[in-house]
């Protein structure tokens, strides 16, 4: 018996999320090659393989069609195969003109914190834009993320950044969001700071010995 996987529609803002669900739930149901292009009907294929092939097709072509909401099924409509389907998806959220590009850029670079903002939203907001450029092949470098990030943040977290920037030794992406999110929980209260955080920052560790 198939298992059944769900995942969130697509509404025309999740795409790069829904991209990634959908090809995994289509790997998990053994259809992403038939989605791809890498498996295609053999000019001298019997009838029972292209019987067999068509069936797969029509499945993974379903599965597209009833993972998007219905605002969203105009622009599969007019495709009958599951690969069409697919690259006119693609086409349509990762048009890579110029224009499109320099819009995702200007907003990712000059996007700000505002003071109050979950952390989590601003990360979420930051990689939702990185998602993006990276799927019309403009990715941004992991440095420049990090440069941005931390340009991004409202005044509270100045001596955290300042501290961040005075490290000698180049320091991830994923250290530095999680570095903010850790200055997040302590700002929303007085709370004992860890060994590791002390030594970032500078401060004495008035933690248990």
């Amino acid at each position: 018996m198939e298992e059944n996987w769900f995942i969130d529609k697509l509404d025309g803002t999740n795409w790069c999320t829904w991209k990634f669900q959908l090809k995994h739930l289509l790997l998990a149901k053994g259809l992403w090659a038939v989605v791809d292009g890498t498996e295609t009907l053999k000019d001298d294929a019997s009838t029972k393989e292209i019987v067999e092939f068509k069936a797969r097709a029509q499945r993974a072509f379903s599965s597209i069609a009833l993972a998007m909401k219905s605002s969203q099924l105009y622009l599969i409509t007019s495709t009958e195969e599951p690969k069409a389907a697919w690259d006119a998806l693609r086409n349509h959220f990762e048009r890579d003109t110029l224009a499109n590009k320099l819009f995702l850029k200007k907003t990712y670079f000059r996007t700000e914190m505002r003071e109050g903002m979950s952390m989590e939203q601003h990360l979420k907001h930051m990689k939702d834009i990185t998602d993006k450029l990276a799927a019309i092949g403009a990715p941004i470098s992991e440095e420049d993320q990090v440069v941005t990030l931390l340009g991004s943040l409202p005044k509270s977290y100045a001596t955290l950044v300042t501290a961040l920037e005075a490290r000698v030794e180049n320091i991830s992406l994923d250290y530095v969001q999680q570095a903010l999110i850790h200055e997040e929980v302590k700002q929303g209260g007085e709370q004992p700071i860890s060994g590791a955080e002390a030594a970032l920052i500078g401060k004495p560790y008035k933690g248990k010995r």
